[in-house]
């Protein structure tokens, strides 16, 4: 049982039963009315609580004597100084036999919260308060590697994890760095044969200047790289290579030809199998670039000092950490923070490969596809991780259970930065090559032909820009259709994962084509096309107020539906088939600014839900391709306002 709890304030707090914090319920996730757990009562049962502060509540406890918030603040005070003048909220989460884990809402810490706890061996000063041990100093430690090893020795031998072995007859990439021994130069190989075991490093790039293999010193590369030529986390990841007992890792500013456009299309079509097949992959999770070590020192842990009530003295610890093990109500680990999880790329790395080493400013973190490991918890836990997303996905055998994941990839996907623009479509193309060989669908530009009624239903989250601050991307990317076509988080309605919600498509689809623009078939596009048919009518578009995200539309003169716009929308003159120029909507250019206006866009209903309320897009006209039309936004309706729609036949672009 999990409970959230928000306390009062002291001032309107009631009052205290003797000994007992109504602030910080003496750090005790039992005997709280919300978890429905007695400390007198003899039938323990596992409890947890979340206890949610704020900063001046819990110092007024403290002042006021309290023991165990004393405690607190002085972890805080340790660890966390800027908590003083934050105004984050303060979550506080207990559960038998666990170390306390506070964290601090709008608090920037890479991720990272603090916990206390007992040192392991010694006495602890409540009976729900757990131990464990220390966290090595150092991530290069001879303990750090030997945790590694441990966890990747488990994972190779242990027979529940047969789903993570490597097909043995995979074909190695088609370069790999080969470090071999320390007396021997690196150097870039291109390998023969099958069964090659490599490392793979997936890292943030940085916006600096990157050591990058080119068809200038390619050559060069092939007989010799200097040890002082590699940025410190490429050195670092030579030393895990190595400590690992492995001769290749697979580096892919390296390993791929930067300067030739062939080359990085054909390799990065391969990423599937790369990180899939490779014996584990580094994350440097917390290095913003290439400069930047993985190999670094952790803070020690503090030593804090708590006298219980009789006066007797107990030693306790707390440390930063990770806020990645899972509470009651969510059985997933949290992803690891730092720059990587921003990054586009490094999002299929992980879901794509077998085996990872998260290496974080704190400790490690290790997942594969059927367990989860720390170094603070190293017993590993059977949870679902995210290598093991798409194997559960598949195994289910649903193909809608796949079109429902990959929504919510692409919901994760669109909150992360690229360096070139160009890469949106390649860099989850990865992901999208597995989805293709277990569902056969045609792929159009992040969207599946199966599944297309549903696919062009995204929305722009609103919590990310509101409409008058999101634009249009300066150089074309992809069909309007496409999620791929803005750089706005994405996000997605399913109401079939609701009970008795039933889902039917009302638009046929003729014709779905793009152009590829160059050898990966599910990567970037130079054009694109949906020919479909289906119920439009025509409305009124009326622009919001500067703090409110929903467009209006106004249909059959009386009736107004809210509308989630792509971007900012613009009131523009375009030319239609005859060459006549038209009033329209489309969506704004960088620079271009929120403008009143009403004006004619056309709705397409898309789908019906249990024939009571239909979504569908909003369209305009194209300004890029005369007689056709580009997508502005979404809207939800109720099911009475399409009856008498038209059916028409049209072209998105």
């Amino acid at each position: 049982m999990h409970k959230a709890l928000q306390l009062p304030s002291t001032k309107s707090a009631p009052k205290r039963r003797k000994g007992h914090c109504n602030v910080c319920n003496n750090l005790d996730s039992r005997g709280h009315p919300n978890t429905g757990y007695h400390v007198e009562n003899k039938k323990r049962v596992g409890t947890s609580l979340t206890l949610v502060l704020d900063g001046l509540t819990l110092r007024k406890s403290r002042d006021h004597g309290c023991g165990y918030c004393i405690l607190l603040c002085q972890a805080l005070d340790a660890i966390f100084k800027e908590w003083q003048t934050s105004r984050g909220r303060i979550s506080v989460d207990l559960a038998e036999k666990v170390p306390i884990r506070v964290f601090i809402d709008g608090l920037e810490f890479n991720g990272a919260g603090l916990e206390v706890y007992a040192p392991s061996g010694s006495r602890t000063p409540w009976p729900t308060l757990g131990s464990t041990h220390d966290i090595p100093l150092n991530s290069g430690s001879d303990e750090s590697f030997n945790f590694v090893r441990r966890s990747i020795e488990d994972c190779l031998t242990n027979p529940k994890h047969s789903a993570c072995r490597v097909n043995s007859k995979h074909a190695p990439p088609k370069r790999l760095l080969d470090v071999g021994r320390i007396d021997k130069p690196i150097k870039l190989c291109e390998p023969r044969g099958k069964d090659m075991k490599y490392v793979t490093l997936s890292h943030c790039w940085g916006s600096g200047p990157l050591l990058t293999t080119t068809t200038e010193n390619i050559h060069s590369w092939k007989s010799f790289i200097p040890w002082e030529s590699l940025p410190p986390l490429f050195q670092d990841a030579v030393i895990i290579t190595r400590q690992l007992g492995m001769r290749y890792v697979w580096i892919d500013s390296l390993c791929i030809i930067q300067d030739s456009k062939s080359d990085w299309e054909c390799e990065s079509a391969k990423m599937s199998g790369i990180y899939e097949n490779s014996y584990v992959t580094v994350a440097a999770a917390t290095s913003g670039d290439s400069d930047t070590h993985c190999l670094t020192d952790r803070c020690k842990p503090v030593k804090l000092q708590y006298q219980n009530a009789k006066g007797k003295a107990f030693s306790i610890k707390a440390r930063k950490v990770q806020n990645h093990h899972p509470n009651a109500s969510e059985r997933t680990p949290a992803r690891p923070g730092g720059p990587l999880v921003t990054r586009s790329w490094a999002l299929q790395e992980h879901v794509l490969c077998s085996r990872i080493f998260h290496y974080t400013s704190t400790e490690l973190l290790f997942e594969c596809k059927t367990a989860f490991r720390c170094e603070c918890m190293p017993t590993p836990k059977r949870l679902p991780t995210t290598p093991a997303l798409i194997s559960k996905m598949l195994s289910t055998g649903r193909k809608r259970n796949v079109w429902m994941a990959w929504h919510r990839i692409i919901t994760q996907y669109t909150t992360r930065k690229l360096t070139v623009s160009s890469d949106k479509l390649p860099a989850i193309s990865g992901i999208a090559a597995k989805i293709q060989l277990a569902t056969n669908s045609e792929y159009l530009a992040g969207l599946w032909v199966e599944n297309l009624a549903h696919d062009l239903l995204w929305s722009s989250d609103p919590s990310l820009e509101p409409p008058h601050t999101a634009h249009r991307l300066g150089e074309w990317r992809a069909p309007s259709f496409s999620w791929a076509s803005v750089d706005t988080q994405v996000q997605y309605y399913e109401p079939e994962a609701s009970e008795g919600v039933e889902v039917k498509s009302n638009v046929d689809i003729l014709v779905a084509w793009s152009k590829l623009a160059g050898l990966n078939s599910l990567g970037e596009v130079i054009d694109g096309h949906i020919i479909l048919r289906g119920p439009v009518m025509e409305g009124i578009l009326i622009t919001p107020n500067e703090n409110d995200f929903s467009y209006q539309l106004l249909v059959k003169s009386a009736s107004m539906m809210h509308v989630s716009p792509d971007t900012l929308l613009i009131e523009d003159d375009v030319e239609v088939k005859d060459q006549t120029p038209k009033r329209t909507v489309r969506r704004a250019l960088p620079g271009e600014t929120l403008k009143p206006f009403k004006t004619t866009v056309f709705c397409l209903n898309v789908a019906s839900y249990s024939d009571e309320w239909v979504s569908g897009l909003v369209l305009g006209f194209s300004p890029r391709v005369p007689g056709s039309y580009e997508r502005l936004g979404v809207f939800s309706a109720g099911f009475e306002f399409f009856q008498k729609a038209e059916q028409r036949e049209i072209t998105l672009v």
